[in-house]
């Protein structure tokens, strides 16, 4: 009889153990289900996310190819108002001697460096000027660049004390402006 009931006890333990590896099964089946369920309705909201940023994307690129010809108008502008290179170095010195008598401000030092831009039909010219007159000259002569019909960009501008001059109201500037010229094609 101990034979009998041992192996009864263990037919009963080793069904235990099949029932609850079945229990375990089915609840990681269960908790998969109900996380699949929600998972549809997050999959649809970053799906549309995805979509109205393409949406965005296209809207934005169907802009830029209807702008395209007003941009490339406008670059055309811009190119045929640049300096020719034969011709430039002697627009930009004269401009900026009459920028400055116009100023009242003296030009010290011009000196002006080329280099050319592989592919552009463009020269840019890198020019370094010192200019020396009291503050309100050198702001006028200053917002006069800026305004001027020619291309710059101002890069750095060095100011310091005249220190020749008695009156502690003259300053000179160190001016590095760069321009570009169209070069024959």
């Amino acid at each position: 009889m101990d034979r009998s009931f041992s192996f009864k006890r263990q037919t009963i333990l080793v069904g235990l153990g099949v029932l609850l590896l079945a229990d375990l099964a089915l609840a990681g089946f269960s908790w998969h289900s109900s996380s699949a369920l929600r998972t549809p309705m997050a999959l649809l909201e970053a799906e549309s996310q995805k979509l109205g940023l393409f949406n965005s994307d296209i809207e934005r690129a169907e802009k830029i190819r209807h702008d395209l010809p007003a941009t490339i108008a406008d670059c055309n502008r811009f190119d045929a108002s640049l300096l020719r290179a034969n011709t430039g170095n002697s627009a930009i010195t004269a401009e900026l001697d009459e920028l400055a008598k116009k100023s009242g401000v003296q030009v010290v030092s011009l000196a002006l460096r080329h280099k050319e831009i592989a592919g552009r039909n463009l020269t840019q010219v890198d020019v370094d000027t010192v200019v020396s007159g009291n503050y309100s000259n050198i702001v006028k002569f200053m917002n006069s660049v800026q305004r001027s019909k020619n291309f710059y960009i101002v890069e750095s501008l060095n100011l310091q004390a005249e220190a020749q001059n008695i009156s502690a109201s003259a300053l000179r500037i160190g001016l590095h402006v760069k321009t570009y010229f169209r070069t024959a094609a």
